[in-house]
């Protein structure tokens, strides 16, 4: 199966938790733009996750992406989604992923070609994200990890992740000092406020500021 349609902000950062809604500046190695973010937790104690980029590079071509995911409440997931768009050769993809008792579901539609796949689960691993629950629901102090097993949109496979608390910090916004609950993902690290939203997203492929008016 071909490799899915992929910007590399795109940073998996379903790992963590990220309240209500933010808007971010993104930049990466080549583009430009701006995300939303939405999480929150729904009435039967699951939570629906969204984030939505728009992006544009130096010749002024956009891709936009799509990722939503639902978790029910003990973190495990229900279903994943991802479109992405690219006006460069007006090409389209979207993936979703839906999971029951023997593993992960993919459907990818790649400008109307259709191709169906099943992961199973990893056996023996964990793969509830309670990351995903952190300060939205649940406290964690300090030093608290959580090691699991997510499916990964990007590659279609599971993969092992870490997310650690590691407390609080001052970080910089808009010229003023902020005071933000660090989060660490793989390589990736996320300053967070009291509520889980972003105030600024870091990784190797790029960075995602809040913006403060």
């Amino acid at each position: 199966m071909k490799r899915l349609l992929a910007c590399g902000i795109l940073l998996g950062w379903a790992g963590v938790a990220l309240a209500g809604e933010a808007v971010l500046e993104v930049v990466t190695q080549s583009m430009k733009g701006k995300a939303t973010m939405v999480n929150k937790l729904l009435p039967d104690g699951s939570k629906y996750v969204r984030l939505g980029l728009i992006l544009k590079n130096e010749k002024g071509e956009s891709v936009s992406v799509l990722q939503e995911s639902t978790y029910d409440k003990r973190g495990r997931p229900v279903r994943h989604l991802q479109v992405t768009n690219l006006q460069s050769n007006n090409t389209r993809q979207s993936v979703v992923v839906t999971f029951d008792k023997e593993g992960a579901k993919v459907k990818i539609d790649n400008a109307g070609k259709i191709a169906n796949e099943a992961v199973p689960y990893p056996e023996g691993k964990r793969i509830e994200a309670t990351p995903e629950f952190w300060l939205i629901r649940d406290k964690v102090s300090p030093g608290g990890a959580s090691t699991y097993w997510r499916f990964d949109l990007n590659q279609l496979k599971w993969v092992e992740t870490t997310t650690t608390y590691r407390g609080k910090r001052t970080i910089t916004i808009g010229g003023k000092p902020i005071e933000a609950h660090l989060v660490t993902f793989g390589e990736s690290r996320a300053y967070l406020d009291d509520s889980g939203d972003p105030w600024k997203i870091e990784s190797a492929g790029g960075s995602m500021t809040r913006e403060v008016k």
